[in-house]
């Protein structure tokens, strides 16, 4: 069994975190990238599945050079190739439709990605992605099983403590919650191992697309602001008879 597992690559630690001046974007101090959590539980699903079934895994990830980072972690891991698609986009369906294209060029029986990224929380990239590409797929999936040939049974979450086991027909793609697999530790001597392998680029020329399809449609970044203080804590201090006293003429003046 082919299967790709879309990455993201997200910032590690943050600090210093501000609204910019124009307002509508963050500032913040970090220069470590690591995946996205929920896509490294779709990475270790997929190395399981190769180890059981056999097979081979690609990781692709969308995002500038310093994306390789990711991959590489991917590759000490257990993948056995990795891509890049070499732009940027926030937008999800724009992100779907990048990775679609690619997608499209490599050969694969099951497309693993993430619920959602932790830094955007939109969880929409991976419905998009099987929308462009027209394959089955199913939302939010907890557990993996292969079944006969030609398809693939899973659980998922539909919320209130339920569960659906669906069956679909391969190729298909799966949007992975986090904790499907355990997470594993990449010893430093496979990391360098890892970084010595080649990577595949795919350019926007060779996919087809330009910098303006990137462009988020029919919507616009209005504002970003902190949250607005509805009310402010007060400490009530003294003995309990003068805390209950104020207490009590507080919830009077509110009512």
């Amino acid at each position: 069994m082919k299967i790709i597992v879309c990455c993201k690559a997200v910032p590690g630690i943050v600090t210093e975190a501000k609204i910019a001046p124009d307002g509508r974007s963050v500032e913040y101090r970090g220069e470590l990238f690591a995946m996205n959590e929920c896509d490294e539980s779709a990475l270790e699903e997929a190395i399981a599945l190769k180890r059981a079934h056999g097979g081979e895994v690609t990781a692709l990830t969308l995002g500038p050079i310093t994306a390789l980072d990711i991959l590489y972690v991917a590759l000490a891991k257990g993948a056995d190739r990795a891509v890049r698609i070499d732009a940027q986009t926030q937008d999800p369906q724009r992100a779907g439709a990048a990775l679609a294209a690619a997608l499209k060029k490599l050969d694969y029986d099951l497309v693993l990605t993430g619920a959602q990224s932790r830094d955007t929380l939109a969880g929409q990239v991976g419905i998009a992605t099987a929308e462009q590409l027209g394959l089955p797929f199913a939302y939010a999936v907890v557990d993996v099983q292969t079944a006969k040939s030609g398809t693939v049974t899973v659980r998922k979450e539909l919320g209130s403590g339920r569960y659906a086991r669906v069956e679909l027909l391969l190729p298909a793609l799966l949007c992975v919650q986090t904790g499907i697999q355990p997470l594993t530790y990449v010893p430093p001597a496979r990391m360098m191992r890892a970084r010595q392998q080649p990577v595949r680029s795919f350019s926007l020329a060779d996919l087809g697309l330009d910098a303006e399809q990137l462009i988020p449609r029919d919507y616009r970044l209005v504002d970003i602001f902190q949250p607005r203080r509805a009310s402010q804590v007060e400490l009530l201090q003294g003995s309990s008879e003068e805390i209950a006293t104020s207490l009590l003429s507080k919830i009077k003046e509110a009512l």
